[in-house]
């Protein structure tokens, strides 16, 4: 029992470490080259020649870290593979293979390019606690999941939310040991990153979350949040390559180079879509505009997807948010525009259309519901954040059983017969 405890503190504080020292160096080398931690900031500040050039190289050479990492060791990455160790399947994740790809992203995001960093960071934590488990001669699973939600707590502020991103997301109906061991987990990188790395909220608290304006603009921006993280999904289901080995051949660089420029060419045009999303998203706290919510929904869709398309290792989980909430204020936008205009602050509704971007991107609603309060470090987001996650699991469940009843031929509303 001992040396599980020992075993779980150590696999939570590398990855709370390991978030730790993946965002500071790349924030380091923004500001030292760059003049700002923010890569949106240093994306407004170049040149947008230089932007297209440093962004498009970036996803060229990350593309071609991942695209290595796949060939190595393609059976033993992603969380997939934690999901199968859970189940007696494999060995686990491989960490050397993990931390090729996550030096495929740490080099996507160092070019300003847009993109998830997160995803692979959570893989590496639990990538390490399998390792760890297999030199303790332990079932990797355990472990595995521990540094998985350790990851998550420390990088998005989220105890809770790192239990059951895992539970979730990961590993569908865990057995009550694996789910203990996901807690611990999310509560250890949590307390760790807060006591001895400076973690905090991510996201400025919530305006007024529990006025009834707050829950007005959750549900107009329901909508607008769900079409667009579902078109979001789609483009990245219909154009980013599976991942499986791929040799390096001249169509393969051409489909990279192609993406890439895309991808260099809307940061160079749009500058808030760069990143991961989470400083475009601060911005509309104070500065809520029709210029940020195009760049939020649209260009960070174009952006992230060439990125993954171009085949740079990582993931949508913020840019999901990003997406979310660029849709919601371009709706409230435009009721300002058209003279009816929502009283009360828009920056709550964005919060609570972020949740809608968590519950469709993962797949994961009580995820939804509690992650962007532990974000914001405001707790009273919470029932506003359940009303937008419900009520788009009531729009997608309606929407399921109307094609269910289309494909089956039958009447869409049952006919009344007098007796």
């Amino acid at each position: 029992m001992l040396v599980t405890f020992v075993a779980a503190v150590t696999v939570s504080a590398f990855a709370a470490l390991f978030a730790f020292a993946f965002r500071r160096s790349i924030h380091y080398l923004l500001e030292r080259f760059g003049g700002d931690e923010r890569s949106t900031a240093v994306s407004q500040s170049t040149s947008p020649l230089l932007v297209f050039a440093i962004v498009t190289c970036g996803l060229l050479l990350a593309s071609w870290l991942g695209r290595l990492a796949m060939r190595w060791r393609h059976e033993r990455l992603g969380l997939a593979q934690i999901a199968e160790a859970t189940r007696g399947v494999g060995n686990g994740p491989s960490l050397s293979g993990t931390l090729v790809r996550t030096s495929g992203t740490w080099l996507a995001m160092t070019s300003l390019a847009s993109l998830g960093r997160e995803a692979t960071i959570l893989e590496t934590g639990g990538s390490f606690g399998s390792w760890l488990s297999r030199k303790l001669n332990r079932p990797p699973a355990d472990l595995a999941v521990t540094g998985v939600a350790a990851a998550f707590a420390a990088v998005y502020h989220a105890p809770i939310g790192g239990f059951l991103y895992v539970r979730e997301h990961v590993v569908n109906q865990p057995q009550r040991r694996t789910a203990g061991c996901a807690l611990a987990g999310g509560v250890l990188g949590w307390a760790i990153s807060m006591q001895f790395l400076g973690g905090g909220p991510v996201f400025e608290r919530g305006v007024e979350p529990l006025g009834i304006d707050s829950f007005t603009h959750a549900a107009v921006g329901l909508i607008p949040a769900l079409v667009a993280t579902r078109l979001f999904f789609m483009l990245r289901q219909r154009i980013v390559p599976a991942q499986m080995p791929m040799a390096e051949t001249a169509r393969t660089w051409a489909r990279s180079l192609i993406f890439a420029a895309v991808g260099g060419l809307t940061i160079a045009l749009v500058p808030l879509a760069s990143g991961n999303g989470m400083d475009a998203i601060n911005k509309g706290v104070a500065g809520a505009t029709v210029g940020l919510g195009l760049a939020l929904c649209f260009g960070k869709i174009v952006a992230t997807t060439a990125s993954l398309a171009a085949g740079a290792p990582g993931g949508a989980f913020s840019p999901s948010m990003a997406v979310a909430a660029g849709a919601a204020l371009l709706a409230f936008e435009a009721l300002d525009t058209l003279g009816a205009p929502l009283s009360g602050s828009h920056w709550d509704g964005m919060l609570a259309a972020m949740s809608v971007g968590v519950a469709v991107g993962t797949q994961a609603p009580l995820v939804g519901i509690v992650v962007i309060a532990e974000l914001a470090g405001d707790v009273r987001l919470i029932p506003v954040c359940a009303l937008s996650v419900v009520g788009v699991r009531i729009i997608e469940s309606a929407i399921r059983k109307l094609r269910a009843t289309r494909s089956a031929g039958l009447p869409l509303f049952a006919e009344t017969l007098d007796a």
